[in-house]
């Protein structure tokens, strides 16, 4: 757990990525470092070994015979001489020794035959030896040919001891690791407190947001302290408080709403009844008593379904039954069944246009007649409520127009909430509940539609349902 935990850390990721980024550009700039100075040693040790091999190998060709070099010992003194640390051997194509210089290095004969495996014979090879861990030498091993029968041809083996050069070397690489690691516990930790300073911020940011309840949704970030790169976040974290202060403000609308419609019958129901049993009564009150208190109880279970109805369309959406639905011919029954309430106001009901859509029947009639409804509800009396139907491009209208007062821009953005109310009182004359536009808007989702309002107060309100004229999506089944 704690090495997952540590992992999750922006500061101590941050780091170890300071750490290995200066690690990783610390070794190439090392070995950089080291393969330079290593290949200009190796320059420096080439030189003089091949300038010596190209002038003994001349010599050859020249002296009279190989005890030259035991009579002449200053000659090859003054030839070794600026190199105390190069040793000669000369041998003869036998593999006999021929003449030896007055170091005590032998080059064993297979190392420097070796070193001329696929090298041209008029070519000087170069080699390296080391004999043990602390020891090296650089060879350079070449031919040569004498046209004297008692010299002939031959070997000349150089060995200049790097013993030296190999131990400033393995400094080098030591002091390159020990200068690797330790910028990069400093990088690491520089990196962790840079880190932690830029991350200040967001700490700040969280104590702002701690300080963010359900009783202080109205807190908010102050942006004016906030670095660029946490602009977008602490502006959509605003956002995003705005519209949970507007959620728990509807929340507690709709419970007192709530709280309010199941009151207003309950209070009817026990008034009523207390009242019928505050004495004796005959049969007949009793029964107009029980009837009254059935319309009580209807309207909550009625409220009842209609929450039920909302609950599952918001979490579980009903399976839809598709069939083919005559619009015109559903609105003419609508127009039918409410047509003796209107009558009773002189409001004429009329329908107009046909259209056919593929939908739930029996949802898509409890969506119009809420529609009708609510028109018939808000129209003035002796006016007319016209139910318009029209086809567009995929997609089905079914528009129900009313004459009445209108509404404003205001209550038109929230009039399918469910419980609004237009009128700043909470008594509702009608006695309806206030949730046959949202159960109309569910239904409508349900469908892949919408509804929608237009108003020109005064005048008329337009609310139009939209119907996609398209296939059924997953979760129907469609009647053949």
């Amino acid at each position: 757990m704690i090495p997952r935990a540590i992992a999750r850390s922006i500061t101590v990721r941050m780091s170890v990525l300071f750490a290995v980024a200066s690690a990783l550009v610390l070794v190439g700039l090392g070995a950089m470092l080291y393969e330079e100075v290593d290949d200009a040693l190796t320059a420096r040790q080439r030189q003089p070994l091949i300038g010596l091999a190209t002038v003994l190998r001349n010599m050859m060709q020249d002296i009279p015979s190989i005890e030259y070099f035991g009579e002449h010992p200053n000659a090859v003194s003054h030839l070794l001489g600026s190199h105390p640390l190069m040793s000669l051997r000369i041998y003869g194509e036998d593999g006999r020794t021929l003449f030896a210089s007055s170091s005590h290095v032998v080059v064993p004969k297979e190392t420097w035959w070796a070193s001329l495996a696929g090298v041209d014979p008029q070519e000087i090879a170069l080699g390296l030896w080391q004999p043990t861990s602390q020891n090296a030498y650089r060879l350079a091993v070449t031919r040569f040919s004498s046209e004297r029968e008692e010299i002939g041809r031959g070997f000349i083996v150089l060995a200049l001891d790097v013993s030296e050069t190999l131990r400033v070397l393995r400094a080098l690489r030591t002091a390159i690791l020990a200068a690797v690691l330790g910028a990069a516990l400093i990088a690491g930790l520089a990196g962790f407190l840079i880190t932690r300073a830029g991350l200040r911020p967001i700490a700040r940011v969280a104590e702002s947001a701690r300080r963010v309840t359900a009783s202080h949704l109205s807190e908010r970030l102050d942006l004016a302290g906030v670095p660029w790169e946490l602009q977008d976040l602490a502006g959509s974290f605003n956002t995003m408080l705005a519209r949970l202060e507007d959620s728990f403000r509807r929340l507690s609308d709709f419970s007192a709403d709530l709280a309010h419609e199941l009151r207003t019958p309950l209070t009817s129901l026990l008034g009523r009844t207390r009242l019928v049993l505050s004495k004796s009564r005959g049969a007949d009150e009793y029964r107009e008593a029980l009837e009254l208190s059935v319309g009580e109880i209807e309207r909550l279970k009625a409220l009842a379904s209609y929450m039920l109805f909302l609950a599952q369309a918001d979490h579980a959406p009903a399976v839809l039954v598709r069939d083919k639905v005559d619009l015109r011919e559903e609105a003419e029954r609508l127009i039918e069944f409410f047509g003796i309430a209107a009558e009773e106001r002189g409001i004429a009901l009329q329908a107009h246009g046909r259209a056919t859509v593929l939908a739930d029947r029996a949802m898509l009639r409890q969506a119009l007649s809420n529609l009708l409804s609510n028109a018939i509800r808000h129209s003035p009396d002796g006016e007319r409520v016209d139910v318009v139907l029209e086809r567009g491009e995929g997609t089905v209208t079914a528009s129900v127009v009313d004459r009445g007062p209108g509404l404003s821009p205001a209550d038109a953005a929230h009039l399918f909430d469910r419980f609004y109310r237009t009128e700043p009182s909470r008594a509702r004359d009608s006695g309806g509940a206030g949730l046959g536009l949202a159960i109309a808007r569910s239904i409508m989702k349900m469908h892949g539609g919408d509804v929608s309002v237009k108003s020109d107060p005064g005048k008329s309100t337009v609310f139009a349902l939209s119907i996609p004229e398209g296939a059924p999506d997953h979760k129907s089944v469609t009647l053949p």
